[in-house]
């Protein structure tokens, strides 16, 4: 096949190959413009229309354009340290596709059609190609080393045997054109790129829960187009105005005192609430617990999911039933085998990230009676560093907080009718100084920034610019599954913005840090920063933090909790 010049077909989810129409690519962001901003005055379709045509842009560069894919790939090349090139950049989607752009172009050149019986013609043609490529150079300079003449050989080489490899292969319809699955992540981040943030990640829930329909994954009754139980979010909305905590300025006179005001008061209040919601979700687990094996308390990052499963432990144990905690990040695959990305940041925020073979193997063991060699997961390092005996008695019950807990291939091999589901999130529903509510999101990534600088060796800029993949995560297999739980949990408490000001400080990201994510055209990243920060701004800092009791879930994050927190040891 010679390389079109547009994007003509594409694979359909039947793995067929069919004509490609960006106008159902323009059908499906109006949707999510208008899902997100309101049908009224938001010029959804023309919008729509034009950003259609940028991704289908987007999709053709990054499928065929020999100059664009060319130059990406000495990018991508470059920035991997040297003893890593090889083996990141062999399973690079770049890889496969520059290697298919230069063996069609190449053929072109050929009576024979056979790259095999012209060895040296193709390896003058990649190194042509490899010269004339303009990188940019931020990633040819400074902080990246220049391309030698030695690294030059050493991608024409390495490219030479890669087209060699392909041209003896059948190739796969993926390979001749992109796939329905690849347009859609495009568009996604397509519209990152160009700053819609809230329509890309509209667009993902959205599409994310119609594919967990259709692979039976989750009801048609348990369809969310938005991720947000609006009846939990309505019952804490009305908790808040009853407590006079609903905006910011209602919250910060909590902070001064103003009007007489007590925050011992408001912490005793939020704690009572989060209490109760956590001996009613003990009480349905005790109903069922002839059938129960396994409890799952999931939710998005840094929703107190830890916390929760400790505090449910303790209630259980008073009813005389005994549990036993398996911290599933002890699962992650070693950080040197999680995908990574150009500016050096790892994408372990996804279920993939996770031995799954290995915690089911677990799993099915532990429920039969079995003892394991649990791994021992350390995270400054980025490895497992050792492993530990772990056994379940027949009278106790395996308790995960795991981010992807409800993700069905996690604990596949135990029945559904042996588990017991919990969702949990941080649910601060808050208006801000210019009445729209807050993101809780946000206040997630304060949190995590906290837990990272403190424990997991990373700093706040590196979860900023790294939160991008964490909201990708959730998007896609986490908040899609809210409504196929036996229960859903709020674990915010109404006074955790001025407790994160307070332990933040000055040390949240500089806005030159910031703003430097905008010059790297990490928007997403950037817009969330930007946003974060001026949200700090109008919060007051809490007083006294000795006030905040050890059983809170907001502890789990700034210490001092009366419960043993794994990745506070």
């Amino acid at each position: 096949m010679s390389i079109p010049n547009t994007v003509v077909k594409y694979v359909n989810k039947e793995g067929q190959i069919e004509d490609f129409q960006v106008s159902r690519i323009a059908d499906s962001i109006c949707k999510a413009i208008e899902d997100v901003e309101g049908e009224q005055l938001a010029l959804a379709d023309r919008r729509a229309q034009i950003y259609a045509q940028r991704v289908t842009d987007r999709v053709y560069r990054e499928y065929y354009d020999i100059d664009w894919l060319t130059e990406e790939f000495i990018t991508q090349y470059l920035s991997y340290d040297e003893e890593e090139r090889h083996h990141r950049m062999k399973d690079a989607f770049v890889t496969e596709r520059i290697t298919f752009v230069l063996m069609e172009t190449f053929k072109d050149r050929l009576s024979s059609r056979d790259p095999a019986k012209e060895p040296d013609q193709l390896e003058d043609y990649i190194r042509e190609q490899m010269e004339s490529a303009e990188v940019d150079p931020r990633f040819t300079h400074s902080l990246f080393p220049e391309l030698t003449e030695d690294e030059l050989n050493k991608i024409v080489k390495f490219l030479q045997e890669e087209v060699l490899e392909m041209s003896k292969q059948e190739l796969s319809p993926e390979i001749l054109c992109p796939p329905r699955e690849y347009i859609q992540d495009t568009v996604e981040k397509e519209l990152k790129r160009i700053g819609e943030i809230q329509i890309a990640e509209g667009y993902m829930i959205y599409r994310e829960g119609r594919k967990k329909v259709n692979e039976g994954d989750i009801s048609e009754l348990q369809f969310t187009n938005n991720g947000i139980h609006q009846d939990l979010v309505r019952r804490t909305l009305e908790w808040n105005v009853d407590h006079q905590c609903d905006s910011v300025f209602e919250l910060n006179r909590w902070i001064t005192g103003e009007d007489g005001r007590d925050l011992v008061e408001l912490v005793e209040a939020a704690e009572e609430r989060f209490k109760t919601d956590i001996e009613e979700t003990a009480a349905k687990i005790l109903e069922r617990r002839q059938e129960i094996d396994v409890v799952v308390i999931a939710g998005p990052s840094c929703s107190n999911k830890t916390t929760t499963t400790v505090i449910i432990g303790d209630q259980l144990e008073k009813e005389g039933m005994k549990f036993k905690q398996l911290n599933v990040d002890d699962y992650f695959y070693d950080l040197k085998d999680q995908p990574k990305d150009r500016f050096g940041d790892y994408d372990f925020e996804m279920p993939g990230a996770i031995d799954m073979p290995l915690l089911n193997e677990h799993l099915s063991q532990l429920v039969q009676g079995a003892t394991i060699d649990k791994p021992i997961y350390n995270f400054e390092a980025g490895c497992r560093d050792g492993t530990e005996p772990f056994t379940r008695d027949p009278d106790e019950i395996i308790l995960i907080d795991c981010l992807h807990g409800l993700y069905r291939d996690l604990t596949s091999s135990v029945p559904q009718s042996s588990k017991f589901k919990i969702y949990i999130e941080s649910m601060n529903v808050l208006r801000g100084v210019e009445g729209r509510y807050t993101r809780w999101a946000d206040v997630r990534m304060l949190k995590r920034m906290i837990r990272d600088s403190r424990h997991r060796g990373y700093s706040m800029e590196n979860t900023l610019s790294h939160w991008p993949y964490v909201r990708k995560g959730e998007l896609k297999h986490i908040i899609p599954y809210i409504f196929s739980t036996d229960v859903v949990l709020n674990s915010g408490l109404p006074y955790e913005l001025p407790v994160l000001k307070k332990i933040i400080g000055a040390d949240y990201p500089a806005h030159d840090y910031i703003n430097q994510l905008k010059e790297d055209n990490r928007l997403a990243a950037y817009v969330r920063g930007k946003r974060t920060a001026a949200l700090l701004d109008t919060i007051e800092p809490f007083p006294d933090l000795e006030i905040i009791p050890g059983t809170s879930p907001i502890r789990e994050f700034i210490g001092g909790s009366d419960y043993v927190i794994p990745h506070n040891d």
